[in-house]
């Protein structure tokens, strides 16, 4: 059968497929792969995972084995809602829906917001996969700049304006605030309070990804947006305070929202994973959700220590490298004549070495093509500063051949 006759038009807009081509090279023994965004095995509790999960099956029997509500376990909700109420957005149970993971929560989310055309604000470079999910749903993008200190509000003001005077409005603004994913870069304080304004002035709502935020090893803690407005739905996941097989995120909103948002869920998958509740709701009762982010903030702190020190010794003079206080990027920028996306292949060959090139962060794909994100968490120690020094080397030589 020819299937290609079959396929949904919306497969069509989904465009490029780099997050199943990071996990693939991350599965090649040979290649050192700093392109996937994966938390350190060193970071996870082991011996405490085990013994939960133990408690769990023992305490719960069967009852951790069936179905589960599709909003989440109340318990657990009710654990999550406190820790949203400790870092200043105060919440109730109501306003707290579990997902399978984070991108099932953007998935619910541009289910119940978007229809096909709708815009999107992003800033650039932006999140890949998220891009992909607002793709698949027909979004267009209004791309706004980013510099060191986040998005360029000028910029965003100009352009948004722009657009709702052409009779058209976003949907919402998505936005990493914090150890953003490519850059590393945090939003500056200051320019937070003034997002939020600028927004809520044009009522255009703000879906927050908090995926990093708890992964600050330096520098002074930033309140999230959410803390800042209550209309701010929050995204966040247990893929890097606890670990990705758990397969659990969670989002924070108006109740309203949250109501909705669970009856598309049951559409999505019905319910997230019952016994992973219960051990994400025990690791967060028990306050080894925070052991082992004291574990993680010190991994990582040492993994993007090694980073710019070999960029700094090893990359050619003219690039820069950002310098992340928290998560788990560096991004490097290149000089001009250097395509890193058409140079991948080439690299991954001769140097067993993996990084995910500039433009897959941006939704004009001819942008970004002289920089690269690098992954410090996953590798550490000699390994990956010789993966970063062979990344360098390896640009160099294409600038004096």
């Amino acid at each position: 059968m020819d299937w290609s006759k079959h396929y949904a038009e919306r497969l069509s807009l989904m465009g490029h497929s780099e997050v199943a081509q990071i996990l693939e090279l991350t599965s090649r023994p040979e290649v050192i792969s700093l392109a996937g965004g994966l938390p350190s095995p060193d970071s996870f509790l082991l011996e405490e995972t085990q013994e939960e999960a133990i408690s769990v099956f023992r305490d719960l029997g069967s009852a951790s084995l069936g179905y589960g509500p599709t909003e989440g376990l109340p318990p657990l909700r009710e654990a999550l809602a406190e820790r949203m109420t400790l870092k200043g957005r105060s919440s109730g149970k109501g306003e707290i829906l579990l997902t399978t993971g984070g991108i099932a929560a953007l998935d619910l989310i541009c289910k119940a917001l978007l229809e096909s055309g709708d815009f999107v604000i992003i800033e650039e470079p932006s999140y890949l996969a998220a891009i992909q999910v607002f793709r698949s749903y027909g979004a267009q993008f209004l791309g706004i700049p980013t510099d060191q200190d986040g998005v360029c509000l000028d910029a965003l003001e100009v352009r948004l304006d722009e657009l709702i005077a052409s009779g058209r409005r976003p949907k919402f603004f998505y936005i990493i605030p914090s150890f953003q994913n490519p850059s590393g870069n945090c939003l500056a304080t200051e320019r937070r309070e003034k997002l939020v304004g600028i927004c809520n002035a044009r009522g255009i709502p703000i879906v927050e990804d908090g995926a990093y935020e708890d992964l600050r090893f330096e520098g002074e803690f930033q309140s999230n947006l959410a803390s800042i407005d209550p209309e701010v739905v929050h995204v966040n996941t247990f893929s890097k305070i606890m670990h990705p097989g758990l397969r659990l995120g969670w989002i924070n909103g108006p109740d309203v929202l949250i109501e909705k948002l669970a009856l598309c869920k049951q559409g999505q998958d019905q319910c997230s994973s019952t016994s992973g509740q219960h051990l994400a709701e025990r690791f967060l009762r028990k306050g080894l959700v925070e052991q082992q982010l004291r574990k993680s903030r010190a991994i990582y702190r040492e993994h993007r220590d090694l980073t710019i020190e070999a960029f700094k010794e090893n990359f050619p003079k003219e690039s820069l490298a950002s310098r992340p206080q928290g998560g788990f990027y560096c991004w490097i920028d290149l000089p001009e004549e250097i395509n890193t996306v058409r140079l991948l292949p080439e690299v991954v060959e001769s140097e067993n070495v993996a990084y995910v090139g500039g433009s897959a962060f941006y939704h004009d794909r001819d942008m970004g093509t002289n920089q690269i994100r690098l992954a410090y968490s996953f590798v550490s120690g000699d390994k990956l500063k010789d993966a970063v020094a062979r990344l360098g080397r390896f640009f160099q030589s294409k600038l004096s051949a």
